[in-house]
C-alpha cells in the first residue's frame, strides 16, 4: 500500500466511540490480536528478546525556508534508558543537540536552543559569532527539576512514537494502552486503526497495513514550531552592504545582549498564549530484514500534510552491547 495515498485519501474511518463497555473490551481484545499479528510479521520471537538497539540515520530536516541535515543516533536499552544525539549543519551554522533519559533522569544535554522533535519553539540566531542567548537569569533548583521533568516526559514521548511504527508497541516506561479503531480505506488497500494513549497526555493512532501487516503511519498531535529569529549578517567595517568578498564580523559584546534581549522579549510574548496544536504524521517504508527483525530503512514526519524531516536509516543494529556512559545524567 503506498501510504501517501492512505494518509490524503481516506475514505472511510469507523471508530468505537459511543458504545457499551462489553463492545469497548471485545474492541481492545481485536487491538490485542491485530498488534499481535504485526509483531509476528516483524520479527515474533526474535522480536520479543529485544533488549537493546542502536540506530544511524542521516537526517534532513525543513523549517520553512531554512534546511539543515544531521547525522542521527538513536540508542535504546530496555527498559529504561534512550538516548538521541543530532549533529547537524548548514551553511550558516553547525550544532549539536543530545536528548534522552536514564530512568527518570535526562541524559546529559549539549542542546543549543532549536527545534524539538515532533514540534516545539525554534530558535534561528542570524550571522555568526555564536549564540546569543547569554548570561540569561540562572535557574532555581524547582525550575531545573520542573525543566529535567519535561525533558523525560518529551523524549519518552519522542522514542514512544518511534517504537510505536517500529514495533507496534511504545516504550515500556509509557503504561500505554491500546484500542482498536476500526479501519481506515484508501485506493490501495486497507488499514487497521489503533489508538495508544496513557495517564501522562501520551496519545498517538497507529496505522497497520491489513495486506503485510506492517505499520504504514503514526499520527498524533503537537504544538506548532513557532519561530523566533534574532540578528543577521553583519558587514565587515567599512563595507556598506555585505558581499560574497566581505566577511561578517564577530559580534560585540553590546550586540550580544541585545539580541539576548531580544530573544527573551519574544519568547515572553509567545509565553502569553499557549502554541497552536496540528496534526503530525509519522511515515515509516522500505522496511527490511536487520539480524531477523523487519525495520523501516524510510521514515518521513509531516506537519499538518507538510514534510518537515526525512530519514535514511543506514545501520541498525539489535542487541548491541552499548557503553554505559552513553546514558550519563546530570548532576
Amino acid at each position: 500500500m503506498r501510504i501517501q495515498n492512505l494518509a490524503v485519501g481516506l475514505i472511510a474511518l469507523t471508530t468505537i466511540a459511543g458504545i457499551d463497555p462489553a463492545a469497548v473490551a471485545q474492541e481492545d481484545k481485536k487491538a490485542v490480536e491485530i498488534l499481535a499479528a504485526t509483531r509476528k510479521a516483524i520479527g515474533g520471537k526474535k522480536l520479543e528478546s529485544l533488549k537493546s538497539l542502536s540506530v544511524q540515520a542521516a537526517m534532513q530536516r525543513n523549517a520553512g525556508n531554512f534546511q539543515m541535515n544531521s547525522d542521527l543516533e538513536l540508542l535504546i536499552e530496555l527498559p529504561d534508558k534512550y538516548l538521541r544525539s543530532e549533529a547537524s549543519s548548514n551553511a550558516m551554522v553547525s550544532m549539536g543537540n543530545t536528548m534522552g533519559f536514564n530512568g527518570d533522569r535526562p541524559v546529559k544535554s549539549n542542546a543549543p536552543v532549536g527545534m524539538a522533535p515532533g514540534g516545539g519553539m525554534v530558535i534561528r540566531m542570524g550571522g555568526p559569532g555564536g549564540p546569543a542567548l547569554k548570561g540569561l537569569e540562572k535557574l532555581t533548583p524547582e525550575q531545573q527539576q520542573q525543566i529535567d521533568r519535561q525533558m523525560v516526559r518529551a523524549s519518552r514521548h519522542d522514542i514512544g512514537r518511534l517504537m510505536l511504527g517500529w514495533f507496534a508497541v511504545t516504550h515500556p516506561s509509557l503504561n500505554a494502552e491500546y484500542a482498536y479503531a476500526g479501519e481506515a480505506e484508501s485506493p490501495d488497500g486497507k488499514a487497521f486503526v489503533i489508538d495508544v494513549k496513557n495517564a501522562d497526555g501520551f496519545a498517538a493512532r497507529l496505522f497497520i497495513d491489513q495486506k503485510t501487516q506492517l505499520p504504514l503511519m503514526v499520527t498524533y498531535e503537537g504544538p506548532q514550531p513557532r519561530m523566533i529569529t534574532t540578528g543577521g549578517p553583519r558587514p565587515a567595517p567599512g563595507s556598506a552592504q555585505p558581499t560574497p568578498q566581505t566577511q561578517p564580523r564577530p559580534l560585540t559584546e553590546e550586540e550580544r545582549k541585545t539580541l539576548a534581549a531580544d530573544a527573551e522579549r519574544q519568547i515572553r510574548e509567545m509565553e502569553k498564549q499557549p502554541p497552536a496544536m496540528v496534526e503530525y504524521t509519522l511515515f515509516f517504508d522500505d522496511w527490511r530484514d536487520e539480524d531477523g527483525v523487519k525495520f523501516p530503512h524510510a521514515l518521513r514526519r509531516a506537519l499538518a500534510g507538510t514534510t518537515t524531516e526525512e530519514w535514511t536509516i543506514n545501520k541498525v543494529k539489535v542487541n548491541p552491547k552499548i557503553d554505559p556512559k552513553k546514558f550519563e545524567t546530570e548532576g
